[in-house]
C-alpha cells in the first residue's frame, strides 16, 4: 500500500495551495554510569521533527517527519516518515488512510493499551512514547458523547536496535531485524468504542483487536547465527478509562489476550491508579500525589516466560507526585519509584520540563536503577539533557 498512497499523498501536499508548517529541532545527551566495558557510556544526537499540514476540500493531507543524527553511531542518522496520510471529513464521521501515530491509555508510567503503534527502538527502547507510524486504514463514526472507530493496520513494522555497543542494545547476541509474523499479508483488525459521561466527570474506551500483538519474542536463528523477532496473532479484549471526583483522578487499564501461537500463551494484562492533587500547596502552584499499581498473569508459564517476552510492568507499584508550577512556560518536576514486588528490584526517576523564552524547552531527567540479584542489569544511573526549539 505504501508504494502506492505516499506519492499520491505527497504528491497532493505539494501541489497548489496553502501548507501550515510546525516543528522542533534539538540536541540530547545521554549518560549511563558503570556500564560494561563493551557498550559506551554515553550517546549524543541532533534530533528534529517536522510537521506539514494542508486543507484540501473537506479533508487535510499532513506529512510529520523525524530525523535523527547520532554523533557515534550510523544507524541512527536516518529521517522516517512518523505520518503521511489524508483524512476526508463527511458530515458524522471521517475517513483516514495512510501512516499515523495514536495514543490510547490513562495510567501515567505505562500505558497498557497503547498497542496500536510499534515501539520506536532503534530511537530509545524505554521510551514508551516513541513510535513508528502503522499504515491502515481508519473509519470513525461521531455520536453525541462517544465515537465508534474500526481501523485496519495493513502492515507490521520491523524492530531495528541501535549498535551492539550501545546501553540501549540489551540483546544478548546479533540480530535481523526482518520480522517473522505468524500470517503473511493478513491485515490486523482494531475496533473501538470511545467516549465520555454526560452527568459524571468519566473517559473511557474499548477495543477488540483481531491481530498481531504489541509485544513480541525472539528466536534464534542457526542458519543466520542471529537472533529474530516474532509477531504472533491474538484476539484481544483492551480497556481503558479515567473518572474524576472532586481532587482525585482515577485511572485503569486492562488487556486480555488469546495466542493463536503455541508458543506464547494467553495472558491478563491489567494496571489501575490516582492522582490526587493538592491545589495551592506554594502560592499558585500545585502538588500532585500518584500511586500506581500494574499486574501480569499468564495463563501457562510452560510457554515463553514474561522475561522473554520483554514484559517489564508484571508485579509492579508506583509511586510519585507531580509538581505543577502553572507559570507560562509550563515548567513541571515529576519524580517517583518504581518497586518490582516480584524481583526487590527498584527504579528510581526525577524528571524537569521548563520552556524558556517561549520556543525553546528544556527537558533533565534522571534515573537510578537498583537491580535485584536475578537481574540481567547492573546498578546504573542514566542522565539525559535534551534542549529543543520550537517553530
Amino acid at each position: 500500500m505504501k508504494r502506492l498512497i505516499a506519492p499520491l499523498l505527497l504528491a497532493s501536499l505539494l501541489g497548489a495551495g496553502e501548507i501550515a508548517y510546525k516543528g522542533n529541532l534539538g540536541i540530547e545527551y545521554d549518560y549511563f554510569s558503570n556500564t560494561p566495558p563493551d557498550k559506551r557510556s554515553d550517546t549524543f544526537a541532533f534530533r528534529g521533527d517536522v510537521e506539514a499540514k494542508k486543507e484540501i476540500g473537506d479533508g487535510e493531507v499532513k506529512l510529520h517527519l523525524k530525523g535523527i543524527w547520532d554523533k557515534e553511531e550510523s544507524e541512527r542518522r536516518y529521517v522516517d516518515i512518523q505520518e503521511l496520510y489524508y483524512k476526508h471529513n463527511f458530515e458524522n464521521s471521517e475517513l483516514l488512510i495512510g501512516r499515523n501515530i495514536l495514543f490510547w491509555g490513562a495510567l501515567e508510567v505505562y500505558n497498557i493499551a497503547d498497542v496500536f503503534n510499534t515501539k520506536d527502538t532503534l530511537d530509545d527502547p524505554f521510551d514508551y512514547d516513541r513510535k513508528l507510524g502503522a499504515w491502515n486504514v481508519a473509519w470513525t463514526r461521531f455520536f453525541d458523547n462517544s465515537e465508534l472507530a474500526v481501523i485496519l493496520r495493513l502492515h507490521e513494522e520491523d524492530q531495528k536496535f541501535q549498535d551492539e555497543e550501545s546501553v540501549f542494545n540489551f540483546l544478548p547476541l546479533p540480530y535481523d531485524s526482518d520480522l517473522i509474523t505468524e500470517y503473511d499479508h493478513r491485515p490486523s483488525l482494531f475496533v473501538k468504542y470511545s467516549g465520555s459521561g454526560e452527568e459524571v466527570q468519566i473517559d473511557y474506551a474499548l477495543i477488540y483487536e483481531a491481530g498481531y500483538d504489541d509485544q513480541r519474542y525472539f528466536t534464534y536463528d542457526r542458519k543466520l547465527g542471529k537472533l529474530r523477532q516474532h509477531a504472533y496473532w491474538v484476539n484481544k479484549l483492551l480497556g481503558y478509562t479515567t473518572y474524576v471526583h472532586e481532587d482525585t483522578i482515577y485511572k485503569a487499564e486492562a488487556a486480555w489476550a488469546v495466542s493463536d501461537d503455541t508458543k506464547v500463551s494467553d495472558y491478563l494484562h491489567f494496571g489501575a491508579g490516582l492522582e490526587h492533587t493538592l491545589y495551592g500547596v506554594w502560592e499558585k502552584k500545585d502538588l500532585g500525589l500518584l500511586l500506581e499499581y500494574y499486574r501480569y498473569e499468564q495463563f501457562n508459564d510452560t510457554k515463553f516466560s514474561t522475561r522473554e517476552l520483554g514484559v517489564l510492568f508484571q508485579n509492579d507499584l508506583y509511586l510519585g507526585a507531580r509538581f505543577s508550577f502553572n507559570d507560562t512556560a509550563s515548567s513541571e518536576i515529576l519524580a517517583g519509584v518504581d518497586f518490582d514486588l516480584d524481583e526487590s528490584e527498584k527504579i528510581y526517576f526525577l524528571k524537569y520540563d521548563t520552556r524558556v523564552l517561549d520556543k525553546f524547552k528544556t527537558e533533565v531527567q534522571y534515573q537510578h536503577l537498583s537491580p535485584s540479584r536475578n537481574s540481567l542489569f547492573s546498578k546504573t544511573d542514566h542522565l539525559k539533557v535534551a534542549v529543543s526549539y520550537y517553530f
